[in-house]
């Protein structure tokens, strides 16, 4: 009984939750300078068959200056596929996504920016952080920075299914013995 609790409270707090984009709509989130995307929470709703989203930001590991910040464009199509990495040991700073109601899906843009003096190593992907229609919570670990997205639509929930690309810094030339770079 207390779990169906718990799970109707989350439920709950979710939908009352004031959301940084709304359905159906344009956005654009850039974390403040020096920052880079901490956290993505989001909630689909079938109604709309779209997804809001709130996102937070920190600075990255070890004091890292970000250096040069680029736009990527948008990088896949309506109902494709999207798999998306900064290039050149970039880390994302902000996204931006547009909406399509004839396709009930996102184009997906994003702010790479390179940190100073620092590569990126020890990459690995996380599982799909969320399932159809459901809600996405994740946070990026401690030590650990976002350097990409990719994503998989379903005409059937026109949803999105999630996971992301992400990496640790260490300062150039100083990367562990064996250790792969990016």
């Amino acid at each position: 009984m207390l779990h169906v609790f718990c799970f109707s409270m989350f439920i709950w707090s979710v939908h009352s939750q004031i959301w940084m984009t709304q359905f159906d709509q344009h956005f654009q989130f850039v974390c403040p300078p020096g920052q880079t995307i901490r956290s993505l929470v989001s909630f689909h709703e079938n109604h709309y068959e779209d997804r809001v989203w709130n996102f937070s930001c920190a600075a990255p590991p070890h004091g890292v200056a970000l250096a040069t910040c680029q736009w990527s464009g948008f990088e896949n199509d309506f109902d494709q596929l999207l798999e998306f990495q900064c290039p050149n040991e970039s880390i994302i700073s902000g996204i931006e996504s547009v909406n399509d109601n004839g396709h009930e899906d996102r184009k997906w843009s994003f702010l790479c920016c390179d940190p100073e003096g620092y590569v990126t190593h020890a990459c690995l992907y996380t599982p799909y952080v969320n399932t159809y229609d459901n809600v996405l919570n994740y946070r990026v670990p401690n030590d650990f920075v976002l350097r990409g997205v990719d994503s998989v639509h379903d005409n059937h929930y026109e949803d999105r299914i999630f996971k992301f690309d992400i990496c640790k810094l260490d300062p150039i030339g100083e990367i562990e013995e064996g250790a792969v770079v990016g």
